[in-house]
């Protein structure tokens, strides 16, 4: 069984309501409309700063969170589905982090310090220092994710299909074992 915890954070972070004056920061994917998510972070020991975060519709239901990383300094905000990363220390280094499609989960492994962000189809793992990798794509349409253990995470590909695949990832290397590999 996975266990859910947390990171070690050196902030807060929030959303916030629409910025009284313009934001510190403004990330937006391409093809993101008007619409963005405000939030406020106040790191300790830092300046209070807000930034928008804007995303394409995804097309289908989608992820949106405020999740810290293995990174003390580090957030990962996720909005309709794109993840943005970066130090809360320095606003400008906040960008987008490439997914394998619209990120629909995310499973914080402390003891591994390990964040994986989970699309329908792919794992993209986020470690101290940003992106460590992402899978190849492992489903057809959905991945659970059902324990971590020894450095490896284990799972089901497709787990309401009629052909469900164990699935196993290790996590300092993103080798694969199992799935459905495509492409």
């Amino acid at each position: 069984m996975i266990t859910h915890g947390r990171f070690v954070s050196t902030f807060d972070a929030m959303t916030a309501d629409l910025p009284t004056g313009p934001p510190d920061v403004t990330c937006a994917a391409e093809g993101s409309g008007s619409r963005s998510r405000v939030v406020m972070v106040q790191p300790r020991g830092g300046q209070v700063w807000t930034g928008t975060f804007a995303a394409p519709d995804p097309g289908r239901p989608a992820l949106t969170a405020l999740l810290g990383t293995p990174d003390p300094a580090g957030l990962c905000i996720v909005e309709r589905g794109t993840a943005f990363l970066g130090d809360v220390l320095a606003p400008a280094s906040f960008g987008v982090i490439p997914t394998a499609g619209p990120v629909v989960s995310a499973e914080a492994l402390p003891r591994e310090q390990v964040l994986l962000l989970l699309s329908p189809w792919a794992i993209t793992a986020i470690g101290e220092r940003g992106v460590l990798w992402t899978t190849p794509r492992l489903a057809v349409d959905g991945i659970r994710l059902d324990e971590a253990d020894a450095g490896w995470v284990r799972g089901v590909a497709d787990p309401d299909d009629d052909e469900p695949r164990d699935v196993a990832v290790e996590l300092a290397t993103g080798l694969v074992r199992g799935g459905r590999v495509i492409g």
